[in-house]
């Protein structure tokens, strides 16, 4: 049996959905299946599925643009897009594909799929329909296999003292400059810190960096971000997958949101107390987002408490659970 990926990955679209892809792909090899990556991707997004030891295929076009993949007998689907809508499901179900959707805001009325993994907080009060096996909420969260073996080493971490060694890790892309803005306002009030800032192989973010600590840097994307979280006291994220990995990791993080979709998730964590919750980039002002920092980094308490929670929240190895369980229901 084998899982074929259907999944892009550029600049423009973000590299949220090949990270979670990569996961559950990761965790499919424990069930002794295989996989196969097929998709619009950039030369980064290429170096990180070799890197994970994957074999792809190069499509022309996004999901849903009429370039897909051919059939391949013994295969399921698992599809991690946000254009995918009911058609193009229930044309893959026609042509005989046991199709999985990897999904986060319920965004279609139908899903004529064979299962539904949406990990986010909220996802259990979405009120999807019948019909596919729903894999509903954290326990399913597709962490990296690196995640999942350094887990215990980040959460025996004592993060209770004051922050020196600061992660900002915005996302795949970052193209508001938060991780600029960042270090210009931490420069005039935290340069105490050491500062590790993960950010495209182009970003040009060094040179802000020489007033901080001996051993700030910048870092380019990585295939995971496991030794960093390791690393980190705290860490100041995006609004989208790395909020979730650094719950998983047991790092208190800030979560500053890029779009609306990510703020009401953000909204949603730091109610169930796993995120310290920054707002919408484009309506903070500098001094907003800087007295909101000064909050999070002083309040000890609250990081204590959100390190403690995150270890509630996730098993040991959700993304091994959500692959065991989709395997399952892909072979009946």
């Amino acid at each position: 049996m084998k899982a074929i990926f259907r999944c892009d990955a550029t600049s423009d679209i973000g590299f949220g959905h090949l990270s979670r892809c990569i996961a559950l792909a990761e965790a499919f090899r424990l069930c002794a299946v295989g996989s196969i990556f097929a998709g619009l991707f950039d030369p980064g997004a290429r170096d990180q599925i070799a890197a994970a030891g994957f074999d792809r295929i190069d499509l022309a076009a996004p999901v849903n643009s009429g370039t897909e993949m051919g059939d391949d007998n013994g295969s399921f689907v698992v599809i991690d897009s946000y254009r995918v809508n009911e058609t193009y499901l229930a044309g893959l179900k026609a042509g005989g594909h046991a199709t999985v959707v990897i999904d986060d805001f319920k965004a279609l009325s139908a899903y004529p799929c064979d299962v539904v993994l949406n990990f986010t907080w909220e996802a259990q009060a979405l009120g999807y329909p019948e019909g596919p096996l729903l894999l509903l909420g954290p326990e399913y969260f597709p962490a990296r296999r690196r995640l999942v073996e350094l887990r215990p080493d980040s959460m025996a971490r004592d993060r209770r003292g004051p922050i020196r060694n600061l992660l900002i890790a915005i996302g795949g892309s970052d193209p508001k400059r938060i991780a600029e803005r960042l270090i210009r306002i931490l420069r005039e009030r935290n340069a105490d810190m050491c500062l590790w800032v993960v950010a495209a192989d182009d970003a040009d973010l060094g040179s802000g960096l020489a007033d901080f600590a001996p051993g700030s840097r910048v870092l380019p994307r990585q295939p995971d971000l496991s030794e960093q979280l390791v690393w980190a006291d705290a860490c100041i994220t995006g609004g989208g997958l790395i909020k979730y990995e650094s719950a998983f990791m047991g790092v208190p993080a800030a979560a500053i949101s890029q779009n609306e979709g990510q703020a009401g998730e953000s909204r949603a964590l730091s109610g169930a107390g796993l995120v310290f919750d920054l707002g919408l980039a484009d309506e903070r002002s500098d001094e907003e987002l800087a007295s909101a920092l000064d909050r999070f980094f002083a309040n000890r308490v609250l990081r204590h408490g959100l390190a403690g929670r995150m270890q509630e929240a996730f098993p040991p190895d959700p993304s091994a659970h959500a692959a065991r369980a989709i395997v399952e229901a892909v072979r009946r």
